[in-house]
């Protein structure tokens, strides 16, 4: 009877994990080892990968070995109570471009950083160290990793080569993650790395661009260059042609609606403008958290 009622808490534990758990985790629950490996043989639960386990019949997730290996980091702490730690591991660089959606870069080594040095048997597992802030990471399917704009500055940092890093960045703006200011932002400090000089974030984002085959109406809301004074009040900066492009060379909707979106992130009276020369709007899309929820 004992046994019946573990493998009930072995199932409730990993509820909370996305249907996974790990040996370490078992065993505090009154598993051994052979134990758990008469399970796997039987087909109660799956083995992923060395000392992570998924209950058989769980959701599939193509994260799935992604989260495994997320809770290897620390096998013997649930979920819940890293993420209520000041300082969880979090995925990061490529992988964390992987899991937001980002460019077309091969993730197959999962890229964890941590504040403490970490060492894994694994061959497809890498971890970083560093600290990171609340602000750099956030929520993405339940796994903690950095944020889109932290994600850029570590892969420019890492000298990801323009290529693939000009596709990330067109991902990140075309669908509205963060605002072209912000990139140029990030951006900045890694410029002259990329042939673009000192202080080159705005031209590097503008190359970026046009490598990545945006249209020249998205590069226009990457142009930081003298206010339009026909446009904005006095003392704003704008993106020069951004809405008579718009206008001329855009016809999806969804795609307008996108792009206005990233001029309101940039200056809401131009924004308006839009909206006055016809440019829909998007209602639906005020307000909404591009950057997911970080835990309380």
């Amino acid at each position: 009877m004992r046994k019946h009622y573990r493998i009930i808490d072995l199932a409730d534990l990993a509820a909370g994990q996305w249907g996974l758990f790990t040996t370490a985790q078992a065993k505090t629950l009154g598993f051994t080892t052979q134990q758990i490996a008469r399970l796997a043989e039987g087909g109660t639960i799956e083995r992923l990968r060395h000392g992570g386990y998924r209950i058989s019949g769980a959701p599939f997730s193509p994260h799935e070995q992604l989260r495994a290996a997320w809770l290897l980091i620390e096998p013997g702490t649930t979920a819940g109570q890293r993420l209520d730690a000041p300082q969880p591991a979090v995925i990061s660089h490529r992988s964390a471009a992987r899991l937001h959606g980002l460019g077309d870069v091969d993730a197959d080594v999962m890229e964890f950083t941590a504040p403490q040095r970490k060492q894994s048997r694994h061959t497809d597992v890498r971890y970083r160290v560093a600290e990171i802030s609340p602000d750099r990471w956030t929520l993405v399917d339940g796994l903690p990793v950095t944020t889109v704009l932290a994600t850029i500055d570590d892969l420019a940092a890492d000298r990801l080569d323009g290529g693939h890093l000009a596709g990330i960045v067109r991902d990140a703006l075309t669908t509205g993650a963060c605002a072209p200011d912000d990139v140029i932002t990030v951006l900045r400090p890694h410029a002259h790395r990329y042939g673009a000089g000192l202080d080159g974030g705005a031209a590097l984002l503008d190359r970026f661009l046009a490598e990545a085959g945006i249209p020249d109406a998205t590069r226009a809301l990457s142009e930081r260059i003298t206010p339009a004074p026909d446009v904005l009040p006095p003392g704003t900066s704008s993106t020069p042609g951004a809405v008579a492009a718009l206008n001329e060379a855009l016809e999806s909707a969804p795609v307008i609606r996108r792009l206005q979106r990233q001029i309101e992130h940039l200056h809401p009276a131009t924004a308006d403008t839009a909206t006055r020369a016809g440019v829909p709007g998007d209602s639906a899309g005020a307000g909404r958290d591009t950057a997911g929820h970080h835990p309380a």
